[in-house]
């Protein structure tokens, strides 16, 4: 069979096809958002409006005809969850410590703080907020003065007990199930500067409630937190017209001091698009980025640390037809060349790529290969370190086939590999393959470059629902299984990718990490009872907390990302530090779906095209 017709049996049989939805029931997301402020961005050092709509399928964009001539192919699966991974961003020249958020309380540092400036300063003065939602009576907190009655009891269903949140998480949700007889509930958030109070009667969704908290919630959320950074989350239930009062289970939460930085770029399946999202900025929403269709999919991508460049594959991964980009214009700056998965260099002066069987090494100015590793070296999932002194990759023992591919099965070691500047040395064995679950790959570097996070599965790499998170001291070690974010077996938890930035909590190092997950997401995505290729692949976030490792306790639980699509699969969220955008004198300087407006960068405002 030649390599046209092996493409086009691979289409009807691979999961990475790129098609139309994951045919997943989901439950919508109720309307109760106020109307967006489309203003000019201003560095208030608070968000200034409410969270991004959820459900908005991405708006169609001018992204360069050339990213998306791909033969016509009829594409009949749906649409499959695992493809390459993608480089973190960095901003400024690497140096050899590693990057470290400062705290709130070190000022406002953050173009879309959720802390007010007063705040910042380190009001020490416990309060009480109560909100009243429309529809509950104006004197509810007064109604909860009946008899304990735990027949009426109700049940919280997310956030999970032990989660770990950023102060600037937009569009955060409480579930919960009412119990019996009720109709009007409080939703307490207890911290050491007083509670955030919610008084509303049910949105429902599914068997239970929903309660959304706005900007203004959210602060009051993060305000109370501090300085410890715990939160009791406590539900009471009653009868408006009267009666006994039901109190909840509390479930104990974490909000840390620090802002979650960066851009996140993701593949978004049904349309087959890249699309990304940048945490502290003003009015930030999900962006269309790189545009797709069911045919013409661009999933596969990988972005340089500085966020100038990306690689971005094309249609089926058997290779993806693959171009490097300028990310700031979106102009293309290679031909196509066949590549599954890639990392660049921090200094994004070279691009080592995998077509899924063996690794090349580019220049990622035109994508040609260059000298500088051994012709031939198999490996697949490269990352390159955030230091540059080497690169971490997966290789299978058994023999790879002789076309690219999209996965590979066990047993597969880590491996990692030094690099001398110019060229890549002998490859020393990180990870061995042992036990049931034996594949290893999708390795990533932390933003210290003291740990590797990985997959963990028996089987193939690709999409599979046996995969776990585990974690790696970088210079070599006894791995750990992220149990707690993992939450169960069989969730799906593929392609882990740490966020840029080192931060503290409790007085110890915390990083977080980003996944896809084909879990529920409490009351809105219930799909455990589908089969697995039914189910709806979603993004996911958690803390890793090093000085933990040999403890249950060295991940939290996961919470969803609130600026993504419940309708579609979403998958590779890759994080770069800062988001480069075009910049401009008029809107005509934009892509269609941008303006020209400007971004508070300190005392100087700069324009930029964004989405309003």
């Amino acid at each position: 069979m030649d390599r046209p017709l092996l493409r086009l049996a691979l289409l009807a049989l691979s999961p990475l096809s790129c098609a139309a939805g994951d045919g997943t029931e989901v439950a919508t997301r109720d309307a109760g958002s106020p109307p967006r402020d489309t203003g000019a961005a201003r560095d208030t050092g608070v968000r200034r409006d409410a969270p991004a709509a959820v459900d908005r399928p991405p708006v169609a964009m001018d992204a360069p005809p050339a990213a998306m001539d791909v033969p016509p192919v009829a594409v009949d699966r749906p649409a499959a969850m695992d493809v390459p991974p993608v480089a973190v961003d960095r901003p400024a020249p690497i140096d050899l410590g590693a990057p470290i958020d400062l705290g709130r309380d070190a000022g406002s540092i953050t173009l879309g703080d959720a802390w007010s400036p007063e705040r910042d300063a380190g009001d020490p003065t416990p309060r009480d907020v109560d909100r009243v939602l429309g529809g509950a009576p104006s004197d509810s907190a007064s109604r909860f003065g009946g008899a304990a009655d735990p027949a009426r009891a109700p049940s919280i269903v997310y956030p999970e007990d032990g989660t770990v949140l950023p102060p600037n998480l937009t569009g955060f949700e409480v579930h919960f199930r009412p119990g019996a007889g009720n109709d009007l509930f409080e939703v307490s958030l207890r911290g050491d500067r007083g509670a955030l109070r919610v008084f509303t009667r049910c949105t429902v969704v599914a068997d239970g409630c929903v309660l959304s908290l706005d900007e203004p919630a959210y602060a009051e959320l993060a305000r109370v937190a501090q300085p410890s950074g715990d939160v009791a989350l406590t539900v009471r239930a009653t009868s408006a017209a009267g009666g006994g009062v039901g109190r909840s289970a509390t479930r104990s939460l974490g909000v840390t001091n620090f802002d979650v930085r960066g851009g996140l770029y993701y593949w978004a399946a049904s349309s087959g698009s890249i699309n990304r999202y940048e945490f502290g900025r003003a009015g930030a929403r999900t962006e269309p980025f790189l545009r797709g269709d069911p045919i013409n999919c661009v999933g596969c991508h990988v972005l340089s640390r500085d966020g100038s460049r990306i690689m971005a594959g094309r249609f089926i991964p058997a290779p993806s037809a693959t171009r490097i980009f300028d990310v700031t214009t979106r102009a293309p700056l290679s031909p196509d060349y066949g590549a599954n998965f890639g990392t660049f260099s921090p200094d994004v002066r070279w691009l080592l790529t995998s077509d899924g069987n063996r690794l090349a090494l580019r220049d990622p100015s035109n994508g040609n290969e260059v000298p500088g590793l051994a012709p031939g070296t198999a490996g697949s999932h490269p990352d390159w370190a955030r230091g540059g002194r080497s690169a971490v990759f997966s290789r299978p023992r058994t023999s790879f086939p002789i076309f690219g591919t999209p996965g590979h099965n066990g047993p597969a070691d880590l491996f990692t590999i030094p690099w001398g500047g110019a060229s890549f040395g002998a490859a020393t064995t990180l990870v061995r393959a042992d036990g049931t679950r034996n594949n290893n790959y999708y390795p990533s570097y932390s933003p210290d470059d003291a740990w590797v996070l990985f997959n963990r599965a028996a089987g193939n790499s690709n999409h599979n629902l046996d995969a776990q998170l585990w974690v790696v001291p970088a210079g070599g070690g006894s791995p750990t299984h992220l149990a707690r974010a993992d939450l169960a077996d069989s969730m799906g938890n593929s392609w882990p990718k740490w966020a840029p930035f080192v931060q503290r909590f409790h007085g110890e190092p915390l990083m977080w990490f980003t996944f896809s997950s084909r879990r529920d997401y409490g009351l809105r995505l219930r799909q455990q009872s589908r089969e697995a290729p039914m189910r709806t692949t979603q993004l996911w976030m958690a803390a890793f907390r090093p000085g933990r490792v040999a403890t249950a306790e060295a991940s939290t639980p996961a919470f969803w990302l609130p600026f993504q699509s419940l309708s579609e699969g979403n998958h590779i969220a890759q994080w770069a530090e800062q988001v480069q955008r075009q910049g401009c004198t008029s809107d005509r300087d934009c892509v269609q779906a941008e303006r020209c407006l400007p971004i508070s960068t300190g005392a100087v405002a700069v324009y930029r095209c964004v989405v309003p």
